[in-house]
C-alpha cells in the first residue's frame, strides 16, 4: 500500500509498529476470512487510524466499508447484508471491513425485562459466529476497547480461537477540542444540603488554625480546618472574588492536600475520600484534568479498599467528568456505566437516576440523540417515581438538548418551559437560570435570535444577582453568539471581551480560548462591512451587566460550527457549573 508520511508522523513508534502490522495484515489476507482483533481506548486516534488505512486501501484498490455494532450487535448479520447490497462483493472484489461500536454497547440490561445487555449479546453472537462467517473470505478489523480484549478469550473463546490477529494501540496526547457555545444542567446532581455549616470567614478561619498549631500541631481538629480552608479558597477561586489568582489557586490545593495527610494519619478514610473528591473537583475547575482524574482515582481505590459503595459511584462518577473534558467518550460511557451498576446495588434511586441522565449526556455529546433520550426518559421515570423534583427539571433539561439537536425545537421548549417551572417552584435560583439560558438556546437553534438574546438576558441578570460569575460568562458568550448572527458585530465583540475577562478572572483557560478564538473571527469579519461604524468605548471596563440593545437582522450568519463541537462545549459549560454545585455539595 501506499505510505502516509504526513500521517505516520502523528503516530508513536510502538503505535506505528502495530499500524504496519495492520496494513501487512489487510493486504496479505484478501481472499481469506481473517478477523482482526483491535484494541484501543483512544477515540481520536482510532478515527485516525481507521481513515488512514482506508485511503491506503484505496489507493490499493481495496474497498473499504465499515460496520456499526447497534442494540442488535450481531457482526455476522451486518456484514451478509452488507454483501447482499453491493455488487462489489458479490464478484468477490477485494475489501476490507472495519467493524465499530463496541465500546458503545451497554453493559447493564436497558429495560428490567431483559434477559441480556447488549454487551452480552455480542459475546453471543461473537462465540456462534465461525459457520455464518466462513464463506466471508475477507479482512475484518473489529474495533474494541482493552477492557473488552480482556474478556473476549473468556466470554467469545471460539472467536478468540480462530482470530487472524490481534493488535495494540496505546493512548496518545488528547486532542485539542474546538470550542462553541451552550450551557446546561450540572452532569452530578447534588444532594440537598441546605442544612449544611455555612463555611466560617477567611480571616477567622486563618487566625483559629494559627492558634490551635501554636498549642497543638497534631490535633484532630486541624484536619476539618484546613478543609474548611480549602473550600473557602476554591469558593472565592471560582466566585472571581481574588486579588492574584494563581496564589489563591495554590492555597486552596496546599489547604486540601493538608487536610488530606492529617486524615491519612488520623486513619479516617471516609474524610480522606471526601476531600480528595473536594480537590479533583477544584482541579477540574481550573482546567486540570490529569491532576483531577488522579484525585478521583484515588478517591475510588480508597471507597473499594473500604467497600464504600457510594463513594465509590460518586469518584466513577468524577472520573467520567473529567474524561469527558479530556475528549475520551469510551471511557466516559464506562465509568458512567460502572456508577449506575454501584447505585443499582446499593439500592440508591437517586444515584440510579442521576447516572441515568449522565449517559443520556454522554450519548447526546455522540450525537447519538435517539439514545440519550431513552436514557433522559428512564431517568425522569426514576426521578418521578421517588419524587426528586430537582433531579426531574435536570431530565427535563436533558430531553430538551436532545429534542433540539434531532430537530424537534418545538418539544424542546416543552421540555424546557416544564424544567423552568420545576426549578421557580423548588426556589432553585441557580437552575433558573440556567433554564432560562437553555431555552435562549433552543430559540438561537431556530434562528429567532432577538429572543434569543431576551432568554440569555434573562439569565445573565438572574445570575448577577445569585453571584454565579461563571454563568454570567456563558451567558455573555451566548449573547455575543446571537449579536453575531445578527450582524451586530460591535456590539457581539464587546460581550465577547467581556466573557473573556471573567473567564480569565475564573481561570477558565478552555473558555478563554474559545472567546479568543470567536474574537479573531469577528475581527476578521467587521472590516469586511463597510456599512458598519464602530461605536466609541471609553476606557472604563466593560460592565459585567449590560443593557439590552435593539438588534436589527441584516445579512447571513458570519459562520457555522458544526453539531459536535456545540455538544462538546455544552459539556464544558455544563462540567464547569457541576464542579460548583459538586463542591457546595461535598461541604459536610
Amino acid at each position: 500500500m501506499v505510505p502516509q508520511p504526513d500521517d505516520a508522523q502523528t503516530l508513536t513508534q510502538a503505535n506505528e509498529e502495530s499500524y504496519d502490522q495492520l496494513i501487512s495484515l489487510i493486504e496479505n489476507t484478501q481472499g481469506r476470512l481473517a478477523p482482526i482483533i483491535v484494541a484501543c481506548d483512544d477515540e481520536a486516534l482510532r478515527k485516525r487510524i481507521i481513515e488512514r488505512y482506508e485511503s491506503e486501501a484505496w489507493a490499493a484498490e481495496i474497498r473499504p466499508y465499515r460496520l456499526v455494532l447497534g442494540q442488535e450487535p450481531s457482526m455476522r448479520s451486518g456484514l451478509e447484508a452488507l454483501k447482499q447490497q453491493e455488487p462489489h462483493l458479490q464478484r468477490g472484489g477485494k475489501a476490507v471491513f472495519t467493524v465499530t461500536g463496541a465500546e458503545m454497547l451497554l453493559r447493564m440490561k436497558r429495560n428490567a425485562q431483559d434477559e441480556q445487555s447488549e454487551l452480552d449479546k455480542f459475546f453471543g453472537y461473537l462465540q456462534w459466529t465461525r459457520e455464518g462467517l466462513r464463506e466471508f473470505r475477507y479482512p475484518i478489523v473489529l474495533w474494541v476497547t482493552h477492557r473488552i480484549l480482556l474478556e473476549l478469550s473468556r466470554r467469545a473463546a471460539d472467536f478468540w480461537s480462530w482470530r487472524k490477529a490481534v493488535l495494540r494501540f496505546a493512548a496518545e496526547s488528547p486532542q485539542v477540542i474546538q470550542f462553541a457555545s451552550p450551557e446546561s444542567q450540572p452532569l452530578h446532581q447534588p444532594e440537598d444540603n441546605s442544612d449544611a455549616e455555612p463555611l466560617p470567614p477567611l480571616a477567622e478561619l486563618q487566625a483559629e488554625i494559627a492558634e490551635l498549631t501554636a498549642k497543638d500541631p497534631d490535633t484532630p481538629g486541624l484536619a476539618t480546618l484546613y478543609d474548611r480552608l480549602g473550600q473557602v479558597y476554591a469558593q472565592r477561586t471560582l466566585q472571581g472574588v481574588v486579588y492574584n489568582l494563581e496564589q489563591e489557586q495554590e492555597h486552596a490545593i496546599s489547604a486540601f492536600q493538608q487536610a488530606i495527610v492529617r486524615y491519612q494519619t488520623q486513619k479516617n478514610p471516609a474524610a480522606e475520600i471526601s476531600v480528595s473528591m473536594r480537590l479533583g473537583s477544584f482541579f477540574e475547575s481550573q482546567s486540570r484534568y490529569l491532576e483531577a482524574i488522579n484525585q478521583y482515582q484515588k478517591s475510588l481505590d480508597i471507597a473499594q479498599t473500604i467497600n464504600e459503595r457510594f463513594s465509590e459511584a460518586n469518584a466513577l462518577l468524577g472520573l467520567g467528568n473529567a474524561y469527558i473534558s479530556l475528549g475520551q467518550y469510551q471511557r466516559v460511557i464506562d465509568f458512567y456505566q460502572q456508577s449506575l451498576e454501584t447505585y443499582r446495588k446499593i439500592g440508591d434511586r437517586n444515584g440510579e437516576g442521576a447516572s441515568l441522565c449522565n449517559l443520556g449526556n454522554a450519548y447526546w455529546l455522540l450525537e447519538q440523540d435517539q439514545r440519550a433520550i431513552d436514557f433522559y426518559q428512564q431517568a425522569l421515570d426514576v426521578q418521578r417515581e421517588v419524587g426528586n423534583r430537582d433531579y426531574e427539571a435536570n431530565s427535563l433539561a436533558g430531553l430538551g438538548n436532545a429534542y433540539d439537536s434531532s430537530g424537534q425545537h418545538q418539544r424542546a421548549i416543552d421540555v424546557r418551559q416544564q424544567s423552568l417551572e420545576i426549578k421557580r417552584e423548588i426556589g432553585d435560583r441557580y437552575g433558573e437560570a440556567r433554564c432560562l439560558g437553555n431555552l435562549g438556546i433552543t430559540y438561537y437553534s431556530l434562528g429567532q435570535y432577538q429572543r434569543a438574546i431576551d432568554f440569555h438576558q434573562q439569565s445573565l441578570e438572574l445570575k448577577g444577582k445569585i453571584g454565579d460569575r461563571y454563568g454570567e460568562a456563558l451567558s455573555l458568550f451566548n449573547i455575543a453568539n446571537a449579536l453575531a448572527k445578527l450582524d451586530h458585530h460591535w456590539e457581539a465583540l464587546q460581550h465577547y471581551q467581556q466573557a473573556n475577562q471573567v473567564f480569565q478572572s475564573l481561570g477558565a483557560e478552555h473558555w478563554v480560548e474559545s472567546c479568543n478564538a470567536a474574537i479573531y473571527q469577528l475581527n476578521r469579519t467587521i472590516p469586511v462591512q463597510q456599512s458598519i461604524r464602530a461605536p466609541r468605548i471609553d476606557d472604563a471596563p466593560l460592565s459585567t451587566h449590560p443593557s439590552r440593545n435593539e438588534i436589527i437582522p441584516s445579512r447571513p450568519p458570519i459562520s457555522l460550527r458544526n453539531r459536535r463541537s456545540k455538544r462538546i462545549m455544552w459539556v464544558y459549560g455544563l462540567v464547569g457549573l457541576s464542579i460548583v454545585l459538586l463542591i457546595w455539595w461535598l461541604k459536610r
